[in-house]
């Protein structure tokens, strides 16, 4: 397909354009099948325009993964506003936090696949930028939604680490597995399994309570609507 420019009263369009094409790379190959010409390409765009748009390629993937494209807002983690959460348990508050979180990266296969280059120690642009943006909403999300500290016999850095860890791992692992102990990753079900395990894990070991089933939709229900 010949490549064409668009009109200049399209810009907006343009870039959306570009930053899809981008995503879509992303998802198909990871961050090593990014380049000018292969942005271009799936754009069906000039790559020229790409410098025009953007500065260059570079600064296309700086834009791209400064957007919530790339990565979650603080209301579609929250589900709304953080702050309703102040003063609520903090298994609660966690276990809010981790389940938009996975939801969050369910829907965008290609950031799971900037994961999956990072967890293989493959480091570039985007993994860089990947690192601080994920840190910093973490950090907005709890100083919204946090009341006080956290009992000084918990680690609270450890906790969130060690659960991030996880939930990255089993959302990497979606991208190429249809279940993984005999959970389905494939399946609304699935997730809702792993949803109601993260209440059974927060919420029953930091609130001192029994963690219920919740239904919320599902995880794995944003997956299965966003396409890439």
């Amino acid at each position: 397909m010949a490549a064409r420019i668009l009109p200049l009263h399209e810009v907006h369009d343009v870039r959306e354009r570009i930053l899809g094409a981008l995503a879509d790379l992303l998802a198909l190959g990871g961050p090593a099948r990014v380049t000018s010409a292969a942005v271009a390409a799936r754009a069906g765009l000039d790559e020229a325009l790409i410098r025009r748009t953007f500065g260059g390629l570079a600064r296309l993937q700086d834009a791209f993964a400064h957007s919530k494209r790339f990565w979650p807002g603080l209301g579609e983690l929250a589900g709304g506003d953080a702050a309703t959460l102040r003063g609520r348990p903090l298994g609660e508050v966690l276990s809010h936090f981790f389940r938009g979180y996975l939801r969050a990266i369910l829907a965008r296969p290609w950031t799971l696949a900037v994961m999956e280059a990072e967890a293989r120690g493959e480091y570039c642009q985007l993994t860089h930028a990947l690192g601080y943006v994920r840190e910093r909403r973490a950090l907005e999300f709890f100083e919204a939604a946090l009341e006080g500290d956290p009992p000084p016999e918990l680690d609270l850095s450890a906790v969130i680490l060690l659960m991030a860890m996880a939930i990255g791992s089993v959302g990497i692992r979606s991208l190429h597995d249809r279940s993984l102990g005999g959970i389905a990753l494939d399946s609304p079900a699935g997730w809702e399994r792993i949803e109601a395990a993260l209440d059974l894990l927060l919420v029953g070991a930091l609130d001192g309570a029994s963690a219920r089933p919740r239904s919320h939709g599902g995880a794995g229900s944003a997956k299965n609507d966003e396409k890439c």
